[in-house]
């Protein structure tokens, strides 16, 4: 656990200080992209997909995955930014037991505490420029603005998936009802996720509340980045036509907001503005939408597989990101997410009747070559490419 938290905080931390200083170098390519929304895209695709694979796992957890997937899914837990996962409290305190809902409140409190921080970090600097004179001091606040919000908007976006599903895992329609009798005439109902907690009485009717208003933030975080963007569409259509000392002077005028959600959309073409909202809709619902159905079968995962190829097509045909590279690392992830939802619905499937020394070299040998070396395309994509740089 203390190695898992220790490369946790220094993966943020490394993250932090690349953002802030390529913002400080305000570099640019060959494309006119800064380094840091290079970073930021490239980031959030493979953070993505890892997300997504731990997600799936999670949610069709009633499947005997193959040992490699497994720990792949599992290793990726830590991009959910979840402390409670990585250190489960009562592996500390035996006494201290946190349920489906402690998990939930944690996850919360997380988002919670980092916009806490996000906001005394602004605070602080921005005490520390009042020996400023008045231009220079609003041109520093902006920027630290910016800085802020890019930080604070990114975190949430790693922690939205995490926060998905701990929300879907105490709503009523993540109970199962458990019968002791042939005759199904006593029975109750449980959370699916933690059979600790019943789904009847005042406790979870109070507890319940918080999750529907996680439910709120979660259709409102989007909502807004759906907004904003559509709005920072809007500006630059009108500013594309005017000059550069024009343009400049607009870009200077627009909100830190704007700037500090810029990772949302940047990478996307002009009319595929919106495509960053279907990628939200698409994990998660492979991570948390398939929790509410409740179906323990393989028509669920056939059903999650068929998805995931149509929509691998879908964005073949379209090839909404601009980067040829970006796209080409988006297509890796969706098409190795649609191999990992087709070994879940094999994995249901009986073994054939073969020799056994056949199959157990097959499982120990070249299945987990197979399996370890498609999960690893995309993070071997993206590091090929920096290397290559």
């Amino acid at each position: 656990m203390a190695g898992q938290l220790s490369v946790m905080a220094v993966v943020v931390v490394i993250v932090i200080t690349v953002v802030v200083w390529t913002s400080k170098r305000k570099s640019k390519n060959i494309k006119g992209r800064s380094s840091v929304d290079v970073i930021l895209g490239r980031l959030k695709i493979v953070i993505g997909f890892y997300q997504v694979t731990f997600g799936v796992l999670e949610a069709f957890s009633y499947i005997k995955w193959p040992e490699s997937l497994a720990l792949i899914g599992k290793n990726s837990e830590m991009l959910q930014l979840n402390v409670l996962q990585i250190a489960p409290i009562n592996c500390l305190f035996p006494n201290l037991k946190v349920d489906a809902f402690g998990g939930l409140l944690a996850m919360l409190a997380i988002n919670a505490a980092a916009i806490v921080v996000a906001f005394a970090v602004y605070r602080l600097s921005k005490m520390r420029l009042k020996t400023l004179n008045k231009e220079e001091k609003l041109r520093k606040i902006s920027q630290v603005k910016e800085l802020v919000y890019r930080n604070l908007f990114f975190f949430l976006y790693v922690t939205y998936l995490s926060t998905c599903s701990k929300t879907a895992n105490v709503l009523p329609l993540a109970c199962r009802e458990v019968c002791y009798d042939e005759k199904y005439e006593s029975c109750q109902k449980f959370l699916r996720a933690d059979l600790t907690v019943e789904c009847t009485g005042e406790k979870y009717n109070r507890f319940v509340i918080v999750a529907f208003f996680a439910v709120f933030y979660i259709i409102l975080l989007p909502t807004v980045a759906m907004v904003i963007t559509w709005r920072q569409r809007k500006a630059v259509s009108k500013i594309e036509n005017e000059s550069n000392n024009e343009t400049s002077d607009r870009k200077d005028h627009s909100t830190a907001v704007l700037r500090g959600l810029r990772f949302v959309y940047e990478n996307y073409k002009p009319h595929a503005w919106y495509w960053e909202l279907i990628e939200t809709v698409r994990k998660v619902i492979l991570t948390s939408g398939l929790i509410l159905v409740g179906g323990e079968s393989r028509a669920y995962i056939g059903l999650a597989c068929v998805m995931s190829g149509l929509y691998g097509m879908l964005f073949a045909l379209k090839k909404p990101i601009i980067d040829p590279f970006e796209n080409k690392l988006m297509l890796s992830s969706l098409a190795v997410t649609f191999v990992n939802l087709g070994i879940g619905a094999v994995s249901r499937i009986p073994k054939e009747r073969i020799p056994s020394s056949m199959d157990s070299y097959v499982d120990s040998v070249m299945f987990k070559v197979l399996v370890f070396g498609a999960n690893s395309i995309v993070i071997g994509l993206l590091a090929g490419k920096h290397k290559d740089c």
